[in-house]
């Protein structure tokens, strides 16, 4: 039975991709962003043992890298992989 919660850390990196907030600062504060915004999501709900916090988190940090990664492929960033998402919509 699945817990969605793959699902909303998709959801919660699209989110914060697509809000343009992101357009000048570095890759690394919008990683530590999403990891954030998704950890204390997953602390309200009592997902986390005590004894896998570090490891977690590492692993967090290095999903949403390779997540960006797929997602702005062939953009030099995530300013220029917003601004051909515009384009393409508007």
């Amino acid at each position: 039975m699945s817990t969605g919660v793959p699902d909303q850390l998709y959801q919660i990196f699209e989110e914060h991709l697509h809000s343009g907030l992101y357009d000048g600062l570095p890759v690394e504060r919008f990683i530590q962003d999403v990891v954030d915004f998704y950890w204390r999501s997953l602390i309200k709900l009592g997902y986390v043992p005590q004894q896998l916090q570090e490891q977690l988190k590492d692993d967090l940090i290095e999903d949403v890298l390779e997540m960006l990664k797929v997602k702005i492929y062939g953009h030099f960033g995530i300013s220029e992989y917003n601004r051909t998402r515009r384009m393409k919509s508007g």
